[in-house]
């Protein structure tokens, strides 16, 4: 049966029924998570607590100063983009308070209307099928989905411009005032978003311009002049009113200067071939937008102004317009590119307009090809091939698409941050909220080691600043203001650990240490984070990348024991039947710690069944790696299983992973950044114990392709690295396809 327009309109309305949902779902996976670090969380949590300066101070300003007693001046205002994305939030700030949901609430609501604004624009001027295809096109590129949750500067000027765009596209064909405003206000979110915004806009007003007040109107479509003049003034208006809002704010607090000299350092990269520029970013902007979406932006870049020359019609201008802004963006602010990955977000929406201009004109031909053989059947023939032709890159990138959610969410939005560990912070984040904010009285400050890496992610679980020392503190005064010390084990060293635990009551959670200041010195105490599996539920709102934790009311038999025994501290050993593979290998430690071999030797038996004991591999001098285990779920992580043969120095086992082939199924070339994947172990190998056994976790934040992990050891002082006995420069643990 011959399909007809009616068909394939409600074949359109589905298919972007289909990629809103799936967008929504992406803006809102997780949103009532603890932000972590990173982008995604920690900057979007700095750009939230900047707001709250606002509430508190009741000023228009966003301020540094986060948490500090006294009122901020002027001096600490945040100067160097428009306020939107202070001012949104801190209405939802003011509805809900300190909550993690409102991180990324604005993030969500906005990007989940961008899909439903894409299918506007292109269907009012090109038909249902070619708006089905702009925004099935947008949510299948990795990076509009890796940030669609990213509350910053993107995420605003892209709603902001795609409603100015589709409010004036229906402002004028139906001629109605709601549609006038809702292009007015579109046009005031995108330049109270950065000012970028200015300029994804700029071409098609200026093209506006040359329509209504010089080319003859017989040069293109009829439109009421006075209309479309009141709508292009106004428009002019709101630029330059806005404009003179920012530069009269930043004025008034003596900014201006700073906001020039950001400007400044932003752009850099002076002299360096543009060839190369690209270059250096290549597996940035490969993952990020996939081959075929960087293939079909650059095909489609000549058809907005050809089209433009021959339709004579504004929504010809739209893309052109975003291509020219993401374009000014990304290479005029040359450092920002570099350090930030998310820079290039606005050759998103660019290339969901580009790819519907390009299968729409596809659709003409074949449209005036059809019609020599059937007039009545042109229509649906075409608006197949727009449809058919236009999902065909979607189909085929999301794949990529699909997959790089986990990737952005697990690394936070930094994919491979050039090289640079990455890590997660919420294992610390959890027993910082869950102990030290909920028992400290408001408005404290806590006293932060090194090793913790306070950053914002910190400071918006906390409610609260740190202050940089380096043990606890029993002074009476520091401890009502600062009445907790944090601290990560695996970022001390053995020195450091002994003494922390000996001047102080240490709680063990993990890899965080915390002290509360007013307790007396007494012998540690290790809690059990009893990681699990979320639930469907729990892996909805608070994301599928982290372990769902729950801190136990008491501290943990087995690891306290483990850690007062390596301390020097009086130590109970555990009873009971050990529940788990990691209480086994303790039980194994006991067993040899009290001299019982036969007890040592079952318990080791068990351990080395559950172990793929196929990486097996003696190093010299002093450990044997018995094996490892892939726990697998929702954080991904290799287990390396040592047993000590002989004292060690302060050594790590670094695990690194390389992708050595494109995935299956994907179009992204293989990412040639070597990562480092651990940190250094929670209990340092110079308190190892000989014929002990002792575990290593890496989490696998597995980057699209097939991936190779292998482990080596590395010394963190003088003294002999254990090397593989039989000369191997590293072991290969394991491929992850």
């Amino acid at each position: 049966m011959t399909a007809t327009t009616p068909r394939i309109d409600r074949a359109a309305r589905w298919v972007t029924v289909v990629a809103s949902v799936w967008f929504a779902f992406t803006a809102g996976w997780g949103m009532f998570g603890i932000p972590g670090a990173g982008h995604i969380g920690a900057g979007s949590a700095g750009n939230v607590m900047a707001a709250e300066q606002m509430l508190r101070w009741k000023t228009l300003y966003p301020m540094w100063w986060w948490y500090e007693p006294n009122r901020p001046g002027y001096g600490e205002a945040l100067c160097h983009h428009p306020f939107g994305q202070y001012w949104i939030p801190a209405v939802f700030l003011w509805i809900f308070g300190h909550r993690d949901f409102v991180v990324h609430l604005p993030g969500f609501l906005m990007s989940a209307a961008i899909p439903p604004l894409l299918y506007g624009i292109a269907k009012e001027r090109w038909g249902a099928a070619a708006g089905a295809v702009a925004a099935a096109a947008y949510v299948v590129v990795p990076i509009a989905v890796g940030f669609s949750s990213y509350w910053n500067l993107e995420t605003i000027c892209i709603f902001g411009t795609l409603l100015f765009f589709w409010g004036h596209s229906r402002h004028v064909t139906t001629g109605r005032d709601r549609f006038l405003c809702a292009s007015l206000a579109g046009l005031a979110v995108a330049c109270s978003g950065d000012w970028v915004g200015y300029l994804l806009v700029a071409p098609t007003l200026a093209w506006c311009f040359l329509r209504a007040f010089v080319l003859p109107p017989r040069a293109s479509p009829f439109v009421p002049f006075d209309r479309y003049a009141r709508w292009w003034a106004l428009s002019v208006a709101v630029m330059a009113s806005t404009l003179l809002l920012w530069l009269g704010m930043f004025h008034h607090a003596n900014h201006l200067g700073e906001w020039v000299g950001s400007g400044d350092a932003r752009s850099g990269g002076e002299g360096t071939p543009l060839s190369a520029v690209l270059e250096s970013r290549k597996a940035w902007i490969e993952f990020s937008f996939t081959p075929i979406a960087i293939a079909i932006g650059k095909l489609a870049a000549p058809i907005g102004p050809l089209r433009l020359a021959f339709t004579r019609r504004d929504e010809d201008t739209y893309a052109p317009s975003l291509l020219f802004g993401a374009v000014a963006q990304y290479l005029g602010f040359a450092e920002g590119a570099d350090v930030h990955i998310f820079w290039p977000h606005y050759f998103a929406p660019y290339f969901a307009l580009a790819l519907a201009q390009l299968v729409v004109t596809l659709g003409a031909g074949v449209r005036l090809m059809a019609g020599r053989l059937s007039a009545r059947r042109a229509p649906a023939i075409s608006a197949g091939v727009v449809l058919a032709v236009g999902l065909a890159p979607t189909v085929a990138m999301a794949h990529d698409g699909v997959q790089s959610l986990w990737v952005w969410r697990r690394t936070g939005g930094r994919y491979d941050d050039h090289g640079a560990f990455v890590r997660s912070q919420i294992d610390e984040l959890y027993p910082l909220r869950a102990v030290a904010r909920r028992r400290s009285p408001p408005g404290a400050t806590i006293d932060a080691h090194y090793s913790a890496q306070w950053g914002w992610e910190h400071q918006w679980s906390f409610e609260g600043n740190a202050n940089s020392v380096g043990g606890p503190t029993a002074s009476a005064p520091r401890t009502t203001t600062h009445p907790f010390w944090i601290g990560r084990s695996s970022g001390m060293s053995p020195d450091d650990l002994r003494k922390v635990a000996s001047q102080a009551h240490v709680q063990v959670y993990g890899d965080t240490w915390l002290v509360d200041q007013r307790d007396a010195p007494a012998p540690l105490d290790a809690y059990s984070m009893n990681e699990r599996e979320p639930n469907v539920f729990e892996w909805l709102v608070y994301g599928g990348t982290e372990p769902t934790r729950s801190i136990g009311p008491t501290p943990d038999p087995w690891l306290t024991w483990e850690w007062r025994t390596h301390l020097g501290q009086p130590a109970q050993p555990p009873s009971g039947e050990p529940r788990s593979i990691d209480e086994m290998r303790i039980a194994h430690n006991a067993a040899i710690a009290r001299g019982d071999d036969a007890d040592a030797a079952r318990w080791r038996g068990r351990i080395e069944g559950m172990l793929d004991r196929s990486v097996r591999a003696s190093f010299v001098p002093g450990v044997e790696l018995l094996g490892i285990r892939t726990p697998g779920g929702v954080e991904p992580r290799v287990e390396c299983w040592f047993e000590v043969t002989a004292p060690l120095a302060d050594e790590s086992f670094d695990v690194r992973s390389q992708v050595v082939a494109r995935g299956t199924f994907s179009s992204i070339p293989p990412d040639t950044t070597d990562r480092p994947m651990t940190a250094q172990p929670t209990l340092p190998t110079r308190l190892w114990r000989p014929r002990w056994i002792y575990r290593l976790d890496t989490v696998l934040n597995h980057r699209i392709g097939r991936e190779r992990y292998a482990g080596s050891w590395r010394g963190l002082s003088a003294g002999p690295v254990p090397r593989r006995a039989d000369g191997a420069a590293e072991t290969t643990l394991l491929v992850l396809p």
